[in-house]
């Protein structure tokens, strides 16, 4: 398995965003891909023990017949569960992306500047550091309350 991968500064940062991004969407595929697999895999499996129970004709047919429609099943799991998460992950995707693009052209609209690419990713990198400037300032205060609230130790000594 090939992952892509890029050193911090060696590449733009939008570039390691979209590396990022599909990672995280090879991972919810993979995670798809094996869990329809399983499910399918059942269903076969258990299509075929009951055919086999129930029906005559079933019975006489070869044990590779039966494995082929089983394995043909887990297959269909395999690729199905796989490709309808993907499509369900990517139109989450593109709906986050559109309802950002679209606060960023608001929000620089107000401000009178024209919403071009390059503002847009000047918009959100201001937008992601805002946000962690405020998460830094809640864990610093998280921080001295907890400090506060944690009575000193004195070493007493014992000769």
């Amino acid at each position: 398995m090939t992952t892509f991968t890029s050193e911090l500064g060696s590449a733009p940062l939008r570039r390691r965003r979209r590396e990022e991004e599909i990672e995280s969407a090879y991972e919810v595929q993979r995670a798809a891909a094996i869990k329809g697999a399983l499910i399918w895999t059942g269903i076969g499996a258990s299509s075929c023990f009951f055919a086999h129970n129930l029906f005559p004709g079933f019975r006489r047919q070869t044990l590779a017949l039966k494995a082929f429609l089983t394995s043909g099943a887990t297959i269909f799991g395999f690729v199905v569960g796989a490709d309808t998460k993907l499509l369900s992950h990517e139109s989450q995707q593109r709906a986050r992306e559109s309802r950002i693009r679209q606060m960023a052209c608001s929000e620089l609209g107000r401000k009178g500047i024209v919403a071009s690419e390059a503002e847009i990713e000047k918009w959100k990198d201001t937008l992601r550091q805002e946000y962690l400037d405020k998460q830094a300032k809640q864990q610093d205060a998280v921080d001295r309350v907890a400090h506060q609230a944690v009575p000193e130790m004195v070493s007493t000594s014992h000769t």
